[in-house]
Order: C-alpha cells, then structure tokens, then sequence
C-alpha cells in the first residue's frame, strides 16, 4: 500500500494481504479421486464378499447374537481409542501412508477371519483391525479435501462413498453364492486376493496430496500457536484448531454418531432374524444388502453434490428422513419383496447424508486439522458401534428383533429434527484463524518494512551527498 505523504525517495510499503500457490491441476485431481474411488470399491468389495459370513462362522462355534456384538465392540473401541491419533498422523506425515498401512491391514485381517478356530481368536482380529484401520477415513477425506475445490466437495466426496457403496452391490451376493455353494473357502480366499490386489493398486496409482510443504507450513503454526499458548492459555489454543462454530462441529458429531449407532444396533441382530426368523438364505440376504449398496452407488454419483447446490442442512435432513425407511421397513413388515425398496430407499438417503455430513465438516474446518478433525468423527462413528451393540447385548432378552429395529427408526428421525432445529453453518470458508494475531502480525511486518525504507533512503542520500 502507498503511504500518503511520504516523499517519493522514501518508497513504497506493499503489505502482502495473501500468498498465491498454485492450485492442483484439475484433471489430475479428480483422476486422483475416481482412482481412490475404485480402490475403496475394491476393499469393500473384499469386505462385503465376508460380512454376510460373519454370522455364520460365529454360529459354528456354537456362540449367537451376543458374540458377533462383542466382536464389533472389540472393533469399535479399538476405533474410538485409535482414530483421534491417526488423524493427527496423517496431518503430520501425509495421506497414503495411512491409506496404504490400512489397506494391508484389511488384507491380513481377512485372513485371519478365515484362520480363526475360536470365537475369541476372531475378537481380538477384529480388535486389532479396528485400531489399525482407523486411519482410512480421515486420510481419505483429507486427501479429497486437498485436491477438491471447495465448491465441489460433496460432489467429489460423493464419489468416494459410490465406491464405497459399489463394494456392497458386488461383495454380499458373490459371496453369498460361493458360500452356499461351497462354503467359507472360495469368498474367504477371493475377499483376500482383492484385498491384496486393492493395496498394490494404491501404492502404484494414488500419490501423497499433502505434500512436505504443506506439512512444513503447517507445523509452523502449530509452533506458533505453542508459542502462545503460555499467554492464551492451552485449552484456548486446543479450541482454536477444532471445527467452528463449536455448536455446528457438535451437531454434525451427533448426527454422525446416530446414524452409525442405528446401523450397528441392529447389525448382531439382523443376519440372525433373517436366517432363522425369516427364512433367508445367505444369497438372499446378500441380495438386499446388495440393493441397498447399489441405491447409495447411483445416489451418491447422481445426488452426491445436492449439498454444494442447495446447502448442507436441507439435505441432511431429507437424507435423514429417507435413511430411516430400512428400519421402518424391517419393523412394519416381513415380506421380502417389500423390505428390499426399503433399503433401496434407504440407500439413496445415505447417499443424501454422507457427502454432506462430510463437506459439512470439511468447510468450518483449518486447512492443517482437517485429518484431526475428521479423526473425531471417525472416533465418534466408533463410539456410536461400541455402544450399540453393548447395549443390544444389555437387551437383547427384553426386546423383539422389530422392537430393535423401532429403537433405530426413532433415533435417525429424532435426528433429522435435531438437524432442522439446531444446525446453524457459516458461509463456506477455511477455518477461522486468530485474527488478532494475525492482524498484529500485519502492523509489525509494516513498520519494519518502513523503518527499512528509511534506513535504505538515508543511506543512499549520505551517500550521494557525498560523492558530490
């Protein structure tokens, strides 16, 4: 800026409001996208291949419901304790070693599922992959939010959960087919061969997208902010890297936390009502999983940037409002042929949530937390498993499989209200920073760069006076 009244031998004083750094090439980043896209439907590909089977290989070992709950709490808390750090990690060290050390992870615990003689061996597997997996979603939702431009989260993001969704359109039916027909072997072999194929594809196609500089700018701040925290106190500084407004990050959490406590609240329960209650084979059961994958796979390409045209908040509600129909349909009726549009109808509200619960996140978020804060909300979507299953394990004997399915019903749209009445987002823009800081910081770079410009100016005047 020029500095009125001031001679013209003393210069000029420009006060940088911004720094310019090229922004990523779009073509590449969204073939960076669709590649990731395709991994993450290629693991739950393998995935989806053995879930059906769980319930299964539990009740070979002469164990039910209560078991198979334990499982996913052992899962779920190892989540909880774990993903808070790995998102931290990948914040500090960069994207694809997290991706690529949970994608082997999956790898191994597949195996290990097929190896287990005992409930207990396939406890504590599932433990230990819960705590080394946890990384998966932050380092992918940070990595899309390094590449994606921010108009275009949702979309983008919708796009990973397609692949997500694309895993369990293939996964449950194929092996439910090979299972009965040749039991655990042949889905349990070919869940690992893609699992393997999915890690090798990754480490050859998928890049680091928060680079060295990134990290290093990033981890000035973060000495900057420890440099203050005497003065300002550390919880203050604590607050300052978390999602803002407060209300809006705790609000998101919730709604996070319920969808993923509906969904395992009747996850032990579900596979048993529908062997033993109604009759299903495991390719039937498959199939309706299936649909379900395939309704949030078209949803979530079709309907994934709903939220970047019409806003977070109305799509989360309506989202929330069609995701409630599998439990409402699993409640009110037996019939397969009406259950299945349930789930399709359900599919197609999750395909609604998810991309903008996540952009959601992602726009009151700073650029250097992003990992961290989507590390949260994978250890509040833990959470929400642990307690899930702890407490249909709790009451498992005073409620009916339709009295479990009510109790999910309820929550999803009591959380759609929650929503509607209190969500309350910003205008989309980066994290706040301290401002004040920031603006001291402004006013001191100022007036040393003047009182430079004198120095330099009277220098030179001596000097010329003196040559003539």
């Amino acid at each position: 800026m020029n500095l009125p009244g001031h001679a013209a031998h003393m210069g000029t004083i420009v006060k940088a409001t911004r720094v310019v750094t090229p922004g990523a090439d779009p073509h590449r980043s969204r073939r960076i996208i669709v590649l990731l896209a395709a991994c993450t439907a290629l693991q739950m590909t393998s995935y989806g291949m053995i879930f059906p089977l769980f319930a299964r290989k539990i009740g070979d070992f002469g164990d039910s419901v209560a078991v198979l709950a334990t499982s996913v709490m052992a899962y779920s808390l190892a989540g909880v304790i774990a993903a808070p750090f790995m998102g931290v990690l990948a914040d500090r060290f960069g994207r694809r070693p997290l991706i690529l050390g949970s994608f082997a992870v999956f790898a191994a615990a597949f195996t290990g599922y097929y190896l287990a003689a005992t409930s207990l061996v396939f406890i504590l597997i599932r433990g230990l992959a819960g705590a080394l997996t946890a990384g998966l979603g932050p380092a992918t939702m940070g990595l899309v939010a390094d590449i994606a431009p921010e108009d275009e989260r949702g979309r983008w993001i919708g796009v990973v959960g397609g692949g997500t969704s694309a895993g369990f359109i293939v996964g449950p039916v194929v092996g439910g087919l090979l299972y009965d027909r040749w039991g655990y072997g042949p889905p349990f072999l070919a869940s690992i061969g893609i699992a393997l194929l999915t890690l090798l594809i990754t480490f050859v196609a998928i890049p680091e997208t928060h680079t060295r500089e990134k990290r290093r700018r990033a981890a000035l701040y973060e000495k900057r902010a420890a440099r203050l925290a005497p003065e300002r106190g550390t919880a203050l500084s604590v607050k300052a890297s978390l999602p803002h407004p407060l209300l809006a990050f705790g609000t998101l959490l919730f709604v996070n936390l319920s969808m993923i406590f509906a969904w395992f609240f009747i996850d032990p329960q579900l596979p048993f009502y529908a062997f033993d209650d109604l009759g299903w084979s495991t390719a039937q059961f498959g199939a309706v999983i299936s649909c379900y994958g395939w309704a949030a796979l078209i949803g979530s390409l079709t309907l994934g940037r709903s939220s970047d045209r019409f806003g977070r908040k109305p799509i989360l509600v309506i989202g929330l409002i069609l995701h409630s129909a599998q439990y409402g349909g699993l409640m009110l009726t037996d019939v397969y042929g009406v259950i299945i549009p349930a789930f399709i109808i359900a599919g197609i509200g999750e395909a609604l949530v998810n991309p903008a619960l996540s952009a959601a996140y992602l726009d009151i978020t700073p650029e250097e937390h992003r990992s961290r804060a989507m590390g949260i909300k994978t250890a509040v979507g833990s959470l929400g498993s642990l307690l899930a299953p702890a407490l249909l394990t709790l009451f498992v004997g005073y409620l009916s499989p339709r009295g479990v399915f009510f109790i999910s019903a309820t929550l999803i749209l009591f959380t759609g209200l929650v929503v509607f009445a209190a969500l309350r987002l910003p205008g989309r823009a980066e994290g706040a920073r301290d401002l004040a800081w920031e603006a001291s910081q402004d006013r001191v770079m100022a007036a040393q760069t003047a009182l430079r410009n004198v120095t330099v100016s009277a220098t030179t005047a001596r000097t010329l006076r003196g040559a003539a």
